[in-house]
């Protein structure tokens, strides 16, 4: 009953926010068709002086878009920030699959060299901001490799115990990503293109490309650019359970691991990022927006500081994408798409797509 009351604090539901309200952003009544939609995405694109924006959805088989706006293409590259970290828990899930690695392996397994209490943290951990991994400044040193800037963390002081607090941040998951070298034998871009890039054709996705150029420390967390293609090919592996076109990329069990609740049992309510996102609980590498009364993940989302906002809907049998670089930073920037999200849902429920689940509770900022 606690944790039911503390997220209702920071949620709205669906019903409450209502379908037909008006827009956070303006007095404007919200866009109630994917033709007003397409009118706010071109507002957005032209108001805050961006290069442009794309928009997909697809839900019950249908495309019902895969717009561009402004100057985007389908050849348009841009920095996702965050939702690097949903690529990143895929590559480790792989290993998973593999058996060479487990969710409940401690970090010393594989580095040796972590003292207490962060040697015993787990690669879960690792990957819901758990893990008690202080922020370091090496993750962003391109001249270090992955390799030293690790071995400097490990001589960090642990910021809490693992396990008792949520710390969304990007350094645990260049740790997570030092795992991934040394269980390969490959550098972590090599192993994440092997085992996610290659295999759903996302050429053009890449961890140190021309936004973040270095090969030897990329950022595990935050450092990837893709394309509205790319990045759309792989959240529909992640809706399909794993598979695309015959390929199975991941295992059934893997994909839905990653949007279960790593956080359970934690209070959330004073991080930065639950407060900006209004989305107090987490999986493997991705936020659960939209939860059932159950706790079955419905929505999820892999978004990033710069908008870019690509989610899978498993109660309208979905996914889409709000594909933007928009540089005013986190606190608008992600609110933003997550409104253009919030009005994805409105107008396909108005459209009476069918759903498989009945969300309770939509995570949404104050």
């Amino acid at each position: 009953m606690r944790r039911f009351v503390i997220l209702m604090i920071l949620a709205f539901s669906l019903v409450a926010v209502g379908c037909g309200s008006t827009s956070h952003s303006s007095k404007s009544k919200s866009p109630s068709t994917f033709s007003e939609i397409d009118s706010a995405m071109t507002l957005r694109v032209a108001s805050e002086h961006l290069d442009g924006a794309g928009l997909l959805v697809v839900a019950n088989g249908t495309s019902y878009r895969n717009t561009f706006y402004g100057s985007y293409t389908s050849e348009t590259v841009i920095p996702i920030a965050s939702a690097s970290k949903w690529l990143t828990a895929a590559t480790m899930m792989t290993l998973v699959d593999d058996g060479k690695v487990s969710l409940d392996d401690p970090v010393s397994k594989f580095l040796p060299n972590f003292t207490e209490p962060v040697r015993s943290a787990t690669i879960r951990q690792l990957l819901s901001h758990t893990a008690g991994i202080a922020q370091a400044n090496c993750i962003w040193e391109q001249q270090l490799s992955l390799a030293e800037c690790v071995d400097e963390v490990a001589t960090q002081k642990a910021s809490y115990p693992p396990g008792t607090k949520f710390s969304y941040g990007n350094t645990s998951f260049s740790v997570a990503g030092r795992i991934i070298e040394v269980v390969t034998k490959q550098s972590f871009e090599k192993a994440f293109e092997s085992r996610i890039g290659l295999p759903l054709g996302m050429k053009h996705t890449r961890f140190d490309g021309n936004y973040y150029p270095t090969e030897s420390n990329p950022v595990p967390a935050a450092s990837a650019e893709s394309t509205m293609s790319d990045y759309g090919t792989f959240v529909e592996m992640i809706f399909n359970k794993g598979s695309l076109n015959g390929v199975q990329v991941l295992s059934e069990h893997s994909a839905l691991e990653m949007e279960t609740d790593s956080v359970v049992g934690i209070n959330t309510s004073a991080d930065s990022a639950v407060r900006t996102t209004g989305i107090p609980t987490y999986g493997l590498g991705t936020w659960r927006d939209v939860v059932t009364a159950d706790d079955v993940g419905v929505v999820t989302s892999g978004n990033g500081a710069y908008g870019f906002y690509p989610w899978v809907d498993r109660s309208r049998n979905g996914f889409g994408m709000v594909f933007v670089y928009d540089q005013r930073g986190s606190d608008q920037a992600v609110p933003e798409s997550q409104r253009e999200l919030h009005w994805v849902l409105c107008v396909l429920d108005g459209l009476g797509v069918m759903k498989t689940a009945t969300p309770t509770t939509v995570y949404r900022r104050r």
